[in-house]
């Protein structure tokens, strides 16, 4: 329109210079206005990103792939308030957690299952199904009869809500945002759409509705079809098939090159009096080769790194400076895809060469895109045919692709989260002793858990006082460094010298647990603190058995005041100390465990079943230390006199000559006879000293042993039993 118009106008103007001008002009603005739509097919990066735009192209999945999706309904964030402690004068602390609900598209064609989930990069869903944040989650197949989603119809309303059918997507509820610094991930699903593998015949025959229609050669895991038209979703596989329109004896059908089938010679298709001469060669034309591509650069999905973009490239032999790119969105390993790329270097010239040949009307029974040979032996692919009364014009292209450099194929270093089994949760707790100043209050109970692997990422704890009681919230635990059980008896020892006879054999829950040996030096300053049961013991030398089993030797045994408890049986639980993993239940909470009807429930993170184990009777941080250094001597008068020195809790460092800080409000002792004697004891003293009259020691038994506690603010302490035997 724009040429007729300014033809006529420059003409009137300038006359028929003017005319020519207005024409060139013209010819632009229609060129520019009415020129064709381009051809735009997918691209790699589209599967890759999450959106959420709207009109956003949902593509069609084959085989199995892995896609981001579009987001096509979400809720706000959802806030929840934890609200703790705040007693006794002490501050409350809040804290507060987010979840979403959300609706993510994945597959504008019925899909079979969803495999993996990966949110911001790390496995959200392994292989085994199990999720590891907490969350609902429902996914829809994309059939035409699906119904709607009972969340989005309670959300929107179940006039508005779409089942959004024909369409596959999945649904997760109440998502916990905590490990994605509490905003929406960028998720992505492995799906898959087909069993086995798929080739372009199947995506085109699905593609355009006609069964037979499209032929493949190359095979692939999975194919991701997007685009305006099928045209532009079928472009990339034509591409890497060589793909080209084929004649056949029922109709005409999309084919790769390599399915024309065995090379013909064109001679046979002639009459036989008809010699083949070079006067049948009425044109020729040849590209040169610096106009072919230097290198065929192949991109794709590499299921070797957990479907990450992949790249394989092949030079071409005698080409130019010029890359090509082919943008494939489908899955490929590393061997296939550098193999297709050496086919698509190799076919880089094919048709490079273009002849127009005469021949006899006999040649109608070539088939379109069939190979035939020439009397000299070049091969040629018939690309179409003219027919001029009784002359056929033949348009050949050359077909004889080009060496390429042949280079073994590398997928790279895979970036990929590992994919653990599900993992066997195991959560103990132990009752500690006093291990730091000043004197406690409370029990100090700790929680300890562990998997039987890495991929066990802790639990969410409560705790009920009593049966019945509602669940208080206490926490959650992380994977512990060191976890696990004896293996083997442990008999006692003495608790002032290390213990070079005994070795604790233990087995931790998850053999990628280790443990370390320390020096003396370190070992005097606290190091490898442990607990097996209720002892407090140290391990200077730790050695590896077999995977998950360690012999732990050189000990320091009943520390804090734990002597009363070395003799262990097999399957004693055992933790490592030195692990801020661990969580301590609240003070506040640790008292109602003293009466031994409190329980604690756990379950792990990303799991459904709730487990409960019950709470020790704890107190024994409140439990002074048993005296020690107890003497009974003659007091001249024919009784004895028996004194001892005592111990405190809240400090159980060896300190020379210093009179330590009792931990206690009073310094006060009970003392009885074992076994009893009636009218004799038991005694209360508020002195580390104690006088036995000579009557009252006439009167007991041969080997009577005396028991002296201190009695603390809240507990008393184990025993120190003495024989009522005289020192010499």
């Amino acid at each position: 329109m724009a040429t007729l118009v300014l033809t006529v106008v420059g003409g009137i103007v300038g006359g028929p210079v003017g005319a020519a001008v207005g024409a060139a002009i013209g010819q632009q603005v229609d060129a520019a206005v009415f020129k064709p739509k381009g051809r735009e097919g997918p691209r790699l990066a589209d599967l890759k990103v999450q959106a959420s735009t709207y009109g956003q192209q949902i593509p069609q999945l084959f085989g199995t792939m892995r896609v981001a999706g579009s987001v096509i309904w979400a809720t706000d964030l959802i806030e929840r308030r934890d609200k703790r402690g705040g007693g006794k004068g002490r501050p409350s602390v809040t804290e507060y957690s987010y979840a979403v609900s959300l609706a993510v598209a994945l597959s504008s064609r019925p899909i079979r299952a969803i495999r993996r989930i990966w949110a911001d990069g790390n496995l959200l869903r392994g292989s085994s199904g199990t999720f590891h944040e907490r969350c609902t989650f429902r996914w829809y197949a994309g059939s035409e009869d699906q119904p709607v989603d009972p969340l989005i119809a309670s959300a929107t309303g179940i006039g508005s809500a779409s089942a959004f059918r024909g369409l596959a997507y999945a649904v997760f509820e109440e998502l916990e945002l905590g490990g994605f610094g509490n905003r929406i991930p960028s998720l992505t699903f492995e799906i898959e759409a087909d069993a086995g593998e798929i080739d372009a015949g199947t995506i085109g025959d699905r593609l355009l509705g006609e069964t037979g229609r499209c032929g493949g050669a190359w095979r692939f895991a999975g194919y991701a079809a997007s685009g305006d038209r099928a045209r532009d979703a079928l472009a990339p596989l034509f591409d890497a098939d060589q793909t080209g329109l084929v004649s056949g004896p029922d109709a005409w059908r999309l084919a790769p090159v390599a399915l024309a089938g065995v090379p013909l010679a064109l001679d046979d298709f002639s009459e036989a009096r008809r010699v083949e001469a070079a006067i049948d060669r009425t044109q020729q034309t040849r590209m040169p080769l610096s106009a072919l591509p230097g290198t065929i650069r192949l991109r794709h999905y590499e299921p070797g790194r957990d479907y990450q973009l992949g790249q394989q490239s092949s030079a071409v032999a005698g080409g130019g400076l010029r890359e090509e790119r082919i943008d494939l969105p489908a899955v490929l390993p590393a061997g296939s895809a550098r193999a297709l790329a050496l086919a698509l270097a190799r076919a880089a010239a094919d048709g490079r060469e273009t002849m127009i040949w005469r021949a006899d009307l006999a040649a109608l029974a070539l088939a379109v895109g069939q190979v035939v040979t020439l009397a000299d032996g070049s091969g040629w692919r018939l690309a179409g045919r003219t027919v001029r009364g009784s002359e056929l014009l033949l348009e050949l292209k050359r077909h004889q692709p080009l060496p390429a450099l042949d280079l073994p194929a590398a997928h790279g270093v895979p970036v990929a989260a590992p994919d653990w089994p599900d993992a066997v949760g195991t959560v103990r707790l132990f009752d500690l002793p006093n291990i730091a100043m000043p004197a406690a209050s409370a029990p100090h109970i700790l929680i300890a858990g562990g998997g039987s692997n890495d991929g066990w990422r802790g639990a969410d704890c409560w705790f009920v006082p009593a049966a019945g009681a509602e669940p208080i919230p206490v926490g959650s635990i992380r994977p512990a460094v060191a976890l696990g059980e004896l293996a083997e008896p442990l008999a006692a020892a003495s608790d002032c010298l290390f213990d070079m006879e005994n070795a604790a054999v233990v087995t931790l829950v998850n053999p990628a647990m280790t443990l370390e040996s320390v020096g003396d030096a370190a070992l005097l300053g606290g190091a490898n603190r442990a607990m097996i049961g209720g002892e407090l013991m140290q391990f200077g030398i730790a050695e590896a058995v077999s995977p998950g089993v360690w012999r732990l030797s050189r000990l320091l045994r009943g520390r804090a005041g734990t002597a009363d408890e070395m003799a262990h049986a097999a399957g004693d639980a055992f933790v490592l100390l030195d692990d801020s993993a661990s969580l301590a239940l609240p003070a506040e909470l640790a008292r109602w465990a003293e009466g031994g009807d409190a329980t604690l429930q756990w379950m792990p993170r990303g799991g459904g079943a709730l487990a409960e184990i019950p709470v020790p009777a704890a107190g024994r941080a409140l439990r002074p230390l048993a005296p020690v250094h107890g003497r009974v001597r003659a007091n001249g008068a024919g009784g004895v006199t028996i004194d001892w020195i005592r111990r405190s809790r809240a400090d159980a460092g060896w300190r020379d000559h210093v009179d330590q800080a009792p931990g206690e409000t009073r310094d006060a002792w009970r003392i009885a006879l074992s076994p009893a004697v009636p009218g004799i004891g038991p005694w209360e003293s508020a002195s580390s000293a104690l006088t036995i009259d000579a009557g009252d020691l006439a009167m007991l038994p041969p080997g009577c042993t005396i028991d002296i506690r201190q009695a603390g603010d809240l507990a008393l302490s184990p025993p120190l039993s003495l024989p009522l035997t005289l020192e010499g």
